[in-house]
């Protein structure tokens, strides 16, 4: 038996219908089975509750966030002020507006004094380094980072699968942060090349 209120239905297709707004207008949003990695971690590590993600988008990877459970908080940053607005109105649209903040700001210059639970990065690919030390001062020992694309489309392995000259680049900046990622000490990191577009998940240990 359905035991979801009509409420929880209509706010669970207006949900997929953000998604498919996004997909179509080809904003970049996650992949199906990189999203369904991410909120099954979350669920699994209910020692996370605050939440920072670099690159609203619309606001779809927030907004699923916060509903893993009820204690869920999200800062979620996003440089376009067209998709700031949006994503407040799918935010309030879910009810979600008082657990979910969006600011709209370049990730690299956004300052705070919380310390998160987990920091979500899936913002500009060749910043990647770049947000990583700018938030290990909102971060502790134990804190997970989590970054998305890092295959981008295969062609950080297979550059001869673009012929654009900022593309490649853009993803030799990528396999470099790759690589860095999983040699740096100050965290325990494990890639998965195989989910979504590549996902590394790192734990600050020190």
């Amino acid at each position: 038996m359905d035991k979801k209120s009509s409420g929880e239905k209509t706010a669970e297709i207006r949900r997929a219908e953000i998604l498919e707004d996004a997909r179509r207008q080809h904003i970049p949003v996650m992949m199906d089975s990189g999203m369904a990695f991410l909120l099954e971690f979350v669920k699994e590590h209910t020692e996370i509750r605050d939440i920072l993600e670099c690159g609203t988008a619309v606001g779809y990877s927030a907004i699923q966030m916060a509903l893993v459970r009820w204690d869920m908080r999200v800062d979620t940053l996003e440089i376009d002020a067209d998709m700031v607005e949006e994503a407040r109105r799918n935010i309030e649209a879910q009810g979600l507006s008082k657990r979910i903040t969006v600011w709209h700001t370049d990730a690299a210059r956004f300052e705070t004094e919380q310390i998160y639970d987990l920091i979500f990065i899936d913002a500009a690919k060749s910043q990647y380094r770049r947000y990583l030390e700018h938030f290990m001062r909102n971060s502790r020992p134990g804190t997970w980072f989590v970054f998305d694309n890092l295959n981008f489309h295969g062609i950080v392995d297979h550059p001869e699968l673009s012929s654009n000259r900022s593309t490649i680049q853009m993803t030799h900046k990528i396999l470099k942060f790759r690589n860095h990622l999983l040699s740096d000490d100050r965290f325990e990191t494990v890639f998965y090349p195989d989910t979504g577009d590549g996902i590394a998940v790192s734990r600050r240990i020190v």
